[in-house]
């Protein structure tokens, strides 16, 4: 087993379980989609690429178990694309729920969610309130969108859009730097760039915004931006989860 793979629930055993669960465990749920990404992503990247940046936090932090990903999301918006595979609304909140369910009632009380997918961002947060508000000692962060997060830190690093779309600039970066074997280079359409307003949300299909299903500037993708993703991405998420180790997870009041 390779050392990125131990942290993987399911390669562990029952015994090997029992003995990595502790009070200082956290788990990491992903949650993605099966969706278009243009002619040049795979349908799973919404999964595969927080599954690689799970990994990699991981090895610098030994207290991780990572679940399975969810490979499913909210896709609606993305129905008019072939094979495009979608969970109702509210049955997420329902999986997302028992799943967080589960992990406190086998003694994991603190989460890291990692999220691919945009249209998983509202059921997350619903999800994530009801059950803190029935169990209330529950810890629960989530990284949402890190295809937003990352323009806004580092903007120099991309050409077009901030690096935005869906399979552009920084999506198609990331999957170049983690699985380079999975991006159809010669298949790369050209920049879409959907006319959105900046500061009010507009409810849109995919359909609405592009013909090949993706958007942003996907030509401009390079391994090199792939590489500075995955480092800033890498470095937050270790970040956050030393600085909560300090105040042994305490935060505002509770300090």
């Amino acid at each position: 087993m390779k050392d990125n793979d131990f942290n993987l629930m399911e390669n562990m055993n029952a015994n090997q379980i029992k003995k990595k669960v502790n009070d200082e465990t956290v788990a990491l749920l992903i949650f993605g989609s099966c969706e278009n990404h243009g002619d040049h992503l795979p349908f799973g990247s919404d999964f595969i690429f927080p599954l690689e940046l799970a990994k990699k936090l991981a090895l610098k932090n030994k207290n991780i178990l990572i679940f399975p990903p969810i490979p499913y999301g909210v896709s609606i918006h993305h129905k008019k694309f072939y094979m495009t595979m979608s969970i109702g609304t509210n049955t997420l909140v329902s999986i997302i729920e028992d799943l967080l369910d589960s992990v406190y009632n086998n003694g994991v009380h603190k989460i890291l969610i990692i999220n691919g997918h945009d249209g998983n961002i509202a059921p997350i947060e619903i999800a994530s309130r009801n059950i803190k508000d029935k169990y209330p000692n529950i810890f629960i962060a989530c990284l949402e969108s890190w295809w937003d997060l990352i323009g806004k830190i580092s903007p120099d690093t991309f050409n077009v859009w901030d690096g935005l779309g869906h399979g552009g600039e920084a999506e198609t970066s990331a999957m170049m730097k983690i699985r380079p074997d999975l991006v159809d280079k010669k298949n790369i359409p050209e920049d879409t760039i959907p006319n959105l307003p900046k500061y009010l949300r507009l409810f849109w299909t995919m359909d609405e915004l592009s013909k090949t299903g993706a958007t942003g500037s996907p030509k401009n993708a390079s391994v090199k931006k792939g590489d500075v993703i995955c480092t800033i991405l890498e470095d937050l998420l270790t970040s956050f989860l030393v600085n909560m180790d300090k105040s042994r997870w305490k935060y505002g009041l509770f300090i």
